[in-house]
């Protein structure tokens, strides 16, 4: 979908191209889709910046113990192999920042009812509470940047991004 599909209002009913999801467009074949893509890239640039801006000044977390502490808070109670493939990283590696952000008091470290050979890992309510302060803080910074758009621009663009979200999700299903 190009940008002149934002500004005509195409959205604003909740239609989506579907003439490039049935084609199976690939930003290869599509130059649109691939235009698009870039624009999301930089609007995400953006958002991942506001991310690091908040942790910096919120917390004394490193971006990696940030992305543990997020990923467990939303996939959670995990144990730490699930957690590693989640994240990408080897077991030992996530065994390694889960130890740190239990000694931190950010994360328990539970026998996993399931077995007992299995340690479940979840976040603590201090964990919590320093991820609220970090959204709290970009939310903040996304509020202003939002402040900027006219109303209409603001509904469309979360309601798309809602369905980005959707559609992102459904390939990690």
């Amino acid at each position: 979908m190009s940008a002149g599909a934002l500004d005509s209002g195409a959205l604003d009913s909740g239609a989506l191209d579907s003439e490039a999801l049935d084609s199976g467009a690939s930003p290869e074949t599509d130059p649109a889709l691939e235009e698009d893509a870039w624009s999301v890239e930089d609007a995400s640039l953006a958002l991942v910046e506001m991310t690091l801006n908040a942790v910096a000044r919120g917390s004394d977390l490193s971006v990696t113990q940030l992305r543990v502490l997020l990923a467990v808070d939303r996939h959670g109670p995990l144990n730490l192999s699930g957690l590693a493939a989640l994240l990408g990283m080897s077991v030992s590696a996530a065994g390694r920042l889960v130890a740190r952000l239990h000694t931190a008091g950010l994360l328990t470290r539970l026998l996993s009812p399931h077995s007992r050979r299995e340690v479940s890992i979840d976040v603590t309510e201090t964990g919590r509470r320093s991820l609220e302060r970090i959204r709290a803080a970009r939310r903040g910074q996304i509020a202003t940047a939002l402040g900027r758009l006219p109303p209409g621009s603001r509904r469309t663009l979360a309601r798309t991004l809602r369905e980005l979200t959707a559609a992102a999700e459904a390939d990690t299903r």
